[in-house]
């Protein structure tokens, strides 16, 4: 995925991914503990927007049965606060996502 300039106008809502998305996270984002969950921060890959998305640990989460260990593996979504034609009401973000897998550092 390539820097590009920022558009014109606001970027329209789309739900998509990209192998970028999850690179860009990746190198950019930071990480605080806050609790049982982690805060990632950063701008969002596509639309550039700041955004923070918490990650919930395993504490609130409902194991079924036989599921095995936790990859560690996550899915986050664009939340940001800021205007993207054709956004569906009741949402936010610019329909971004992409899987990081988390590991912990001991």
């Amino acid at each position: 995925m390539q820097d590009r300039e920022p558009a014109a106008g606001p970027l329209p809502y789309a739900e998509v991914t990209d192998d970028g998305y999850a690179a860009r996270a990746a190198e950019t984002f930071t990480a605080r503990e806050f609790g049982p969950a982690v805060l990632l921060s950063g701008d969002c890959p596509r639309c550039r927007h700041p955004i923070t998305v918490p990650v919930v640990d395993e504490v609130y989460r409902h194991e079924v049965a036989g599921a095995g260990d936790d990859p560690g593996y996550r899915t986050l979504l664009c939340t940001c606060e800021a205007d993207h034609p054709a956004r569906p009401a009741g949402l936010s973000g610019c329909g971004a996502y992409w899987t990081l897998l988390l590991e912990v550092e001991r």
